[in-house]
């Protein structure tokens, strides 16, 4: 069998897609890869069989260059006339569903990273994306869905023709594990104390991510002396760096901040941490939730979707999006209970090793594939 996983950018094959690869390379089928920015990627590279590059351009107000990519799909899938074509992440999912019309007898998957078509969002902006996904769909054999919310969007409004719920992208229980050791020596390079809690957030610095709510939450507490223990580690980079660290000096909380940028050591962090905080508008199926949650880490997020489909066993506490004082609350129930946090972090790695295991989610996609694809 011949597949190709497509992505906008290489960035999402290499941090999902290559565990899928390497266990349908094992099976004897060649597995490609298509999207842009592979050539910085070497472990893309050799997880696949091919490799192309495809500029998917990301601005939808970019005529000729969305003509362009969607040439450069088309000419692609109509040379290799593959068994099929899992598509991944909206710009590049749309495009090549859509170049794939006409083209032999392909089997067109795709996978719903989380839709963008959700509770919060103008009228007209949800409008638009439940056309592009309503149109698109009619393209699609299966589309694979990563919660809750959208598996119920998904189904009532008809999207596509079978539509399969799956356990997100799975966590690699062996690859997430770590020693007393690996704790202490990080916390020691950050600079925090042993009775010091961290709370870990990794995250864009982007407005969807909406570290603003933590930042005041935090200031609340710090009015009543409740923050003199706490360590705030902002994991990530973005646009919103500046005004991140000047709300943090306008808040007088430089001393419980710190701003560490873009790290490719998320393990050691979360080794480090005590409390995985995530204040998101919009998810899919967090992974650094699910990868906290795998070594037994609570954590504190915002009640959307997603977040509760992880959450609501016990395994953290949901707050709603701008509730600040529910946020502060959440935080020092967590930061003053050391009980509190084995108990949530043992719930929530039961949890993931039961249902998201890295192998359980390959196995759900892999049966799809085995019962639709293989001719």
């Amino acid at each position: 069998m011949k597949v190709l996983q497509v992505a906008t950018v290489a960035t999402t094959i290499n941090a999902f897609l290559l565990p899928f690869a390497r266990e349908f390379r094992d099976l004897g089928w060649q597995v490609d890869a298509a999207a842009e920015g592979i050539e910085q990627f070497p472990d893309v590279q050799n997880a696949h069989d091919k490799y192309y590059e495809i500029g998917f351009c990301r601005n939808p107000f970019k005529v000729r260059a969305l003509i362009q990519s969607l040439i450069e799909i088309r000419n692609l899938l109509k040379r290799e006339r593959y068994d099929v074509v899992h598509v991944h992440t909206p710009i590049a999912s749309f495009l090549t569903r859509i170049a794939s019309i006409g083209v032999g007898n392909t089997k067109l998957f795709y996978t719903a990273h989380g839709f963008h078509y959700v509770k919060g969002n103008p009228f007209w902006k949800n409008a638009i994306y439940y056309l592009a996904e309503k149109c698109a769909g009619l393209l699609t054999d299966h589309l694979f869905v990563i919660n809750e919310e959208d598996y119920r969007f998904a189904t009532e409004k008809h999207i596509a023709s079978k539509v399969s719920k799956i356990d997100g992208i799975g966590v690699d229980m062996e690859y997430f594990t770590f020693s007393v050791e690996d704790r202490k020596v990080l916390r020691d390079e950050l600079g925090i104390q042993d009775g010091e809690v961290m709370l870990l957030h990794v995250a864009e610095l982007i407005p969807r991510k909406h570290h603003s709510v933590m930042f005041e939450a935090l200031a609340e507490m710090k009015k009543t002396e409740a923050l003199g223990n706490v360590k705030y580690v902002v994991v990530g980079s973005g646009p919103l760096l500046t005004e991140l660290e000047q709300l943090s000096r306008q808040l007088k909380l430089n001393e419980h901040i710190l701003f560490l940028g873009y790290r490719t050591d998320v393990k050691r962090l979360l080794s480090a941490s005590d409390v995985l905080v995530l204040s998101s508008k919009q998810e899919g199926l967090p992974r650094c939730v699910m990868e906290a949650m795998s070594v037994g880490k609570p954590v504190i997020a915002s009640n959307i979707r997603g977040n509760s489909d992880l959450l609501q066993s016990g395994a953290g506490i949901l707050v709603e999006l701008n509730d600040v004082e529910g946020w502060q609350i959440a935080i020092q129930e967590l930061v003053n209970s050391e009980s509190l946090r084995e108990t949530m972090g043992k719930v929530g790695q039961d949890l993931i090793c039961s249902r998201f295991e890295e192998s359980k989610v390959i196995a759900q996609v892999k049966g799809v594939y085995m019962n639709e694809a293989i001719r």
